[in-house]
C-alpha cells in the first residue's frame, strides 16, 4: 500500500488517515514537525490526490479497510490511529482488527451506531451534502469548503484536493452510506479497551457536538473530550501547532 514514512527516534507508530476528497497534505505540518519523536505514516487512499490506486473497485470500505488492515498489521511496532473525517470512520472500522493497537484519535468524525444514526450524529448542513456528489459544480465545492473550514487562505487547496480526487470515491463512500454497510462504530469506540481522544473544532458544522459529548461519557475506558477554538473540520490544518502538541501528548500515553 502506497504510504508516506517519517522514521522517528521513539518507538510507535502514528498512522494518520485523511478524510474523503481530501489527500495526505492534510497533515503536512504534522509529518513535518520535529517535536513529534515517533514514526509517522501518513497514506493516501485510494482515489484522492497522491494515490496510484483509481480503479474504483477499490474505493469501497470493504476494499479499503481490508488493505489497511493488512498493511498495518505487517508493521513490526505499536500503533496509534488517527483519522480525520471519513478517516476517522475507517480508523474505527479496523480498529478491533489491528493487533498492536495501542491507541485510537477521530476528528471531524461521529462513530456511528447501526442502523445508521446520520440524523444524531450530524448536524443538517446541505452543503456538505457536496463531498457524497460525484460531480458537483465548483460553486459547490466552494461554498462546501468555506462551511467546513474557517480560515480562508485554506479554501484553495481544501478546493484543488477535491476536484483531484476520482468522482468515483465519493460515489463508492455513499452508496455505502444508503447500504449500511459500516459496522456499529459507536459500540466500538466506546467499549475499545485502549486510550481514546476525539478532536473537536469548535466551528465544525458538520458533527453534533452534543453527540460527542455524549460519545465520550460512554465510553468504558479512557477518553478524552478536546475542543478546538477557530477551527472547523481540519484541525490539522487549521490548528496544526496545537494538534501537534495534542498528538504529541497523546502520543506518550498511548505508547507510554
Amino acid at each position: 500500500m502506497k504510504h508516506f514514512h517519517k522514521k522517528g527516534t521513539q518507538s510507535g507508530v502514528i498512522i494518520l488517515l485523511h478524510g474523503n476528497s481530501s489527500s495526505t497534505d492534510a497533515f503536512t505540518e504534522i509529518f513535518n514537525s520535529s517535536e513529534i519523536e515517533n514514526s509517522i505514516i501518513t497514506i493516501p487512499l485510494p482515489g484522492h490526490l497522491h494515490s496510484d490506486i483509481q480503479d474504483s473497485k477499490q474505493f469501497s470500505t470493504a476494499s479499503i479497510t481490508k488493505s489497511l488492515i493488512s498493511f498495518i498489521n505487517d508493521l513490526d511496532d505499536e500503533v496509534f490511529l488517527i483519522g480525520n473525517s471519513f478517516g476517522g470512520h475507517l480508523a474505527i472500522e479496523i480498529a478491533n482488527q489491528i493487533k498492536n493497537l495501542k491507541g485510537l484519535m477521530i476528528f471531524g468524525t461521529a462513530p456511528l451506531a447501526k442502523p445508521l444514526n446520520f440524523e444524531e450524529a450530524f448536524l443538517p448542513v446541505e452543503a456538505l451534502q457536496t463531498f457524497l456528489t460525484p460531480n458537483p459544480t465548483d460553486d459547490a465545492i466552494a461554498e462546501a469548503v468555506k462551511v467546513a473550514i474557517v480560515d480562508k487562505k485554506l479554501h484553495f487547496k481544501a478546493i484543488s484536493d477535491f476536484k483531484a480526487t476520482n468522482p468515483d470515491v465519493r460515489v463508492a463512500t455513499a452508496t455505502d452510506i444508503m447500504n449500511g454497510n459500516w459496522q456499529n462504530q459507536k459500540e466500538i469506540f466506546i467499549t475499545f479497551a485502549i486510550p481514546k481522544f476525539i478532536v473537536k473544532g469548535e466551528q465544525d458544522p458538520s458533527v453534533n457536538p452534543n453527540y460527542l459529548e455524549q460519545i465520550q461519557q460512554s465510553c468504558s475506558e479512557s477518553c478524552e473530550l478536546i475542543t478546538l477554538e477557530n477551527c472547523g473540520h481540519y484541525p490539522t490544518m487549521e490548528q496544526p501547532e496545537k494538534m501537534i502538541a495534542i498528538i504529541n501528548q497523546a502520543s506518550k500515553k498511548v505508547f507510554s
